[in-house]
């Protein structure tokens, strides 16, 4: 789906937990660079190439993927894209770097994940756990806090711990997008705030996931992409307000 010039928003189906899901990767490019933001699991290579050849950039041309966090169903993707063009670089913010890479443990194969996929039939139940260990690609270059990106008319990038310790959006210039990654989802249509269920540890919390949208209200925001949910440009800077407000107020009331 055509956002802006030079700007897709994919759209992948992946079935994880035996749960049909979809995703909502980003694709931009200029003359020099064509960048994915996120990469879905493997099963999603040959709808990434079908999808960026649709849009008249051949897959061929990818030469950087951004990570926005670790957890699979952003990453297990890439692998399988290195292989056809191991070319590619990637790119992911210097916490969750090592998560990646598989030097540290990914958070979501704690003991409260595990308990949820216990009743799952033992070849689904492995076949997730699989992913996770079998996911890590090396990360060419790390991302920080406010860093600018000179490609594709302008890519800031926003750290916004909580979901994971690293967890990154990113503001295209040009268009005025807010790529979400998890920070945000969208739920019966409405902008809502991040899953409940972090990834993070040392400290960083749900709550530091709410605080962590306050940073976005210093961007003009036409149009956010959320990883799960898609696109939401119905006032979105005044959406994000509301959605601060609310998750404040019910932190408050527990």
């Amino acid at each position: 789906m055509k956002i802006a010039d030079n700007l897709e928003m994919l759209e992948l189906p992946m079935k994880v937990m035996r749960m049909d899901r979809i995703v909502y990767p980003t694709l931009m490019w200029d003359d020099d660079n064509v960048i994915l933001v996120d990469a879905g699991i493997p099963s999603n290579l040959e709808m990434i190439q079908k999808q960026m050849e649709a849009a008249g950039v051949p897959f061929k041309r990818l030469t950087k993927i951004i990570a926005t966090q670790q957890d699979i169903d952003h990453v297990a993707g890439i692998k399988g894209i290195l292989d056809e063009n191991p070319e590619v670089r990637v790119l992911a913010h210097e916490v969750d770097k090592p998560y990646i890479q598989g030097e540290k443990k990914v958070k979501r194969l704690n003991s409260k994940f595990m308990d949820r996929i216990k009743d799952l039939p033992e070849e689904v139940r492995l076949e997730i756990v699989d992913m996770f260990e079998n996911s890590s690609i090396k990360v060419n270059s790390t991302l920080s806090d406010g860093e600018v990106l000179p490609f594709c008319g302008g890519i800031t990038v926003i750290h916004t711990p909580g979901h994971t310790p690293g967890h990154i959006c990113l503001y295209h210039q040009k268009s005025k997008t807010l790529i979400a990654g998890d920070a945000m989802n969208i739920l019966h249509g409405e902008l809502v705030g991040p899953n409940e269920d972090p990834m993070s540890e040392d400290g960083v919390n749900a709550n530091d996931a709410i605080n962590s949208l306050e940073k976005l209200m210093n961007y003009d925001i036409v149009n956010i992409i959320t990883y799960h949910g898609g696109l939401f440009n119905d006032n979105p800077n005044e959406r994000i307000k509301e959605v601060i407000r609310d998750r404040k107020l019910y932190s408050y009331m527990k």
